[in-house]
């Protein structure tokens, strides 16, 4: 990492010396932002394969909240591939995912025995009031440009002292541009956008919603996830590490309903 020293910054310009004097970064690249579906489409066959950084530290953070919460009617909002659906059945709940991309949700019902999986919008959740014990949200609400409806209808499926266990990638990446890239089925670049929701936003979408924040984890990069990172580190490697070793990735979140 950086350590204010004249020899790391002299590593630096040198790496941007570099990269200004490439013809090949010269002309730059348009990529255009897409909807969330398509994004996800593309995804939904390797979206759990081995080499995402952020789900690499999401998970077991996750998972051990999903440890300290009692088997019950389960709710995987913004399920995808069913990865938390799968470890939510795993210890014994009764577990519905919703998404809205039809290609996720055919995987999801592939893989995952013991879950039912629907097409359904986090704006909008098909479900009554007071249906679920537990809320489960991994990776999705950072999609959502309007979070207080989004968590409002987390609440508003969940029971008196249901839980809500909630991950986004942290704000502080969003606002350094870690936006979710792909190619579409033209060979064409876009990108997923990541919202960034700030902590006072989540705060005040879950007072508003009826729930009280009762844990917050904020999973940092080392450097095996940032090495993951695979275009920014193929250029600028030394960079790479420096700007993003000991920050924070994922922004994890558990409350309370009531």
């Amino acid at each position: 990492m950086y350590d204010g020293t004249d020899e790391d910054a002299e590593k630096r310009v040198v790496e941007v010396r570099r990269i200004v004097e490439d013809e090949s970064f010269a002309a730059g690249e348009r990529i255009d932002e897409a909807e969330p579906r398509l994004g996800y489409r593309v995804w939904s066959e390797r979206y759990d394969e081995p080499g995402n950084p952020i789900i690499a530290i999401e998970e077991p953070v996750v998972r051990s909240l999903i440890d300290a919460t009692p088997p019950g009617r389960a709710l995987d909002a913004g399920c995808g591939t069913g990865r938390h659906s799968r470890y939510l059945v795993d210890r014994g709940h009764d577990v519905l995912g919703i998404d809205l991309t039809p290609e996720m949700l055919a995987y999801a019902s592939a893989n995952v025995r013991g879950a039912i999986f629907r097409e359904g919008d986090l704006c909008a959740i098909p479900s009554p009031d007071a249906s679920f014990d537990l809320v489960v949200s991994g990776l999705a609400i950072a999609h959502v440009a309007d979070l207080d409806r989004a968590v409002a209808e987390m609440a508003r499926v969940l029971r008196p002292s249901g839980r809500v266990i909630l991950s986004v990638l942290h704000p502080f990446q969003a606002l350094l541009g870690w936006h979710a890239p792909f190619e579409d089925e033209t060979g064409q670049r876009r990108f997923v956008r990541e919202h960034a929701h700030t902590h006072a936003d989540y705060l005040r979408a879950f007072r508003a919603a009826g729930l009280t924040v009762i844990d917050c984890v904020e999973p940092k990069l080392g450097a095996d996830e940032v090495r993951q990172k695979r275009r920014a580190f193929r250029h600028v490697a030394e960079a790479t590490v420096a700007a993003y070793v000991g920050l924070p990735g994922v922004l994890v979140l558990a409350a309370i309903k009531g």
